[in-house]
């Protein structure tokens, strides 16, 4: 990776920080320049607005995310249950690695949700990513019988699937006191709660028949 490359990854995990501190409409490009150790005019080189740092944040989300949910959708043969146990587990690998990323996004729907809900009306990255989400629904092999989940909106078993997946994240402090900071029984909490995620789905999707 090139120095710039360095540079512009630096800024953009040091805006992360300042607006899980301060919230999108609060924090400073003065703020963001200082704890890259930056000069203001290097900042206004890489990004003119905190808009398009806020921009670049998601899109190194959905770049870090993407290649390993195209994974899952394009292994074949596989049935429904197989392949939601696939996704969790995809989805509980990239969250222990970037554990800020489900804070951040609820912080910032709770501070600004027409700036993130903008953004995702008019970014073809994330439509396309939808359009897999419902591709995965209709090419995977389904249960017999009619079920509940099948029958639901795609908004409604998006924001039910990230509800499951997201929570134990956004409440980590909580989670490190449960387990007194213990990173061994917290690593196994994660792995329990992926574990009890495609149990609850199973029995939503293939036994509610």
């Amino acid at each position: 990776m090139n120095e710039e490359l360095v540079l512009e990854d630096k800024i953009i995990s040091s805006a992360k920080r300042v607006f899980l501190e301060k919230g999108f409409e609060k924090a400073k490009m003065q703020e963001i320049a200082d704890t890259a150790g930056i000069s203001r005019t290097a900042l206004n080189y890489y990004f003119r607005t905190k808009d398009n740092l806020f921009y670049s944040i998601v899109n190194q989300i959905f770049d870090g995310l993407l290649p390993h949910f195209k994974q899952v959708l394009e292994k074949q043969n596989q049935t429904f249950s197989e392949r939601i146990a696939d996704l969790v587990d995809t989805y509980n690998e990239f969250l222990r690695a970037n554990p800020d990323i489900p804070f951040f996004i609820i912080s910032e729907i709770n501070r600004n949700p027409r700036l993130l809900a903008g953004f995702i009306q008019n970014s073809k990255r994330i439509n396309g990513y939808l359009s897999f989400l419902k591709k995965m629904l209709d090419t995977t092999q389904k249960p017999e019988g009619v079920n509940y989940m099948f029958q639901m909106p795609i908004e409604e078993l998006i924001t039910l699937f990230y509800g499951l997946i997201f929570m134990p994240y956004v409440i980590s402090p909580m989670v490190k006191e449960l387990y007194s900071n213990d990173g061994e029984r917290i690593a196994e909490y994660y792995d329990h709660h992926a574990d009890n995620v495609k149990f609850m789905l199973k029995k939503l999707i293939v036994d509610a028949n």
